[in-house]
């Protein structure tokens, strides 16, 4: 099925290829369809939701994969084909919930895209402040937001991921102290949307952004080169799976130290000049 493919490219989308909520840059734009002209296979992963991530791609032609909140789902674009999904059961929500009460912070529950793409959101377990800050979500975002008074309101069996926003020190001291039992990962990374603070994925065991890259390796020919881009912590993984890693310079200094290729920041559409370098890379070995 992928036999032609020159190889894989997994590319982080907010901060490593668009400084946009809603576009991507023309030139950034026709460089990835080039790419997918040229045989290579890409796949973003990002920590949007489908609703989110989708409309900024609009323009992507051809064949390419997307991995959304943070790895929970990988679909086969076009065609929106699911092709792997790692939820959480609404069971869960329980003491998630009370967890979050205890530590003062608000927890955003994101259904993902087969239960509509809802946001559901408690608004008494979030100050004044940080409502504000929700509307501003609300304003930029696609999908349904929902405020409701329990999380057993909710009829859904699964969901893909859940959030909360804090300062860098709140949310490491919050990501600590969730309990071990839960099963779930998290990931705090610096929120793409609110220079200053943080967000925090709560996702299954088995997603993440590199579990999402892993898969769709699995389904390509055995040594096939793989280059990954990204500029935040939620990347490693994926990164670490790669043969060339690619780090914007606005990405933190530990990542840039691991990094292959230090690209240019995105505001000059630095991902152009690192995945040029990194496909010569891959060439001339």
């Amino acid at each position: 099925m992928y036999f032609s493919t020159k190889g894989i490219i997994a590319l982080d989308i907010d901060g490593t290829i668009t400084v946009s909520k809603h576009f991507l840059e023309t030139p950034v734009k026709n460089y990835l369809n080039q790419l997918i002209a040229l045989g290579w296979q890409l796949v973003f992963v990002t920590g949007r939701t489908f609703s989110f991530a989708h409309p900024i791609l609009s323009h992507i032609q051809g064949s390419y994969f997307l991995a959304v909140q943070n790895g929970a789902a990988l679909y086969e674009m076009p065609h929106m084909r699911c092709i792997k999904k790692h939820y959480l059961p609404i069971e869960l929500l329980g003491k998630l919930g009370h967890f979050f009460k205890s530590c003062g912070c608000g927890l955003l529950v994101e259904s993902g895209k087969e239960n509509d793409d809802i946001c559901y959101y408690k608004p008494e377990d979030f100050s004044e402040t940080e409502m504000e800050y929700i509307h501003f979500r609300i304003n930029i975002s696609p999908e349904s937001w929902m405020g409701i008074h329990s999380f057993e309101e909710l009829t859904i069996r699964e969901f893909a991921v859940g959030k909360f926003f804090a300062s860098e020190r709140l949310a490491l001291e919050i990501a600590e102290k969730i309990p071990t039992s839960f099963p779930i990962r998290v990931t705090v990374i610096r929120d793409p949307f609110r220079p200053g603070f943080y967000l925090a994925h709560l996702n299954g065991w088995q997603a993440s952004k590199g579990e999402a890259l892993e898969t769709l390796m699995t389904m390509h020919p055995a040594g096939l080169p793989v280059i990954a881009a990204g500029d935040d912590y939620n990347d490693v993984e994926m990164l670490e799976k790669s043969r060339v890693k690619i780090v914007m310079k606005n990405g933190p200094a530990p990542l840039r130290q691991i990094a292959d290729i230090v690209a240019p920041p995105v505001e000059e559409q630095g991902i152009i000049q690192g995945l040029e370098e990194a496909i010569w890379k891959v060439s001339s070995a």
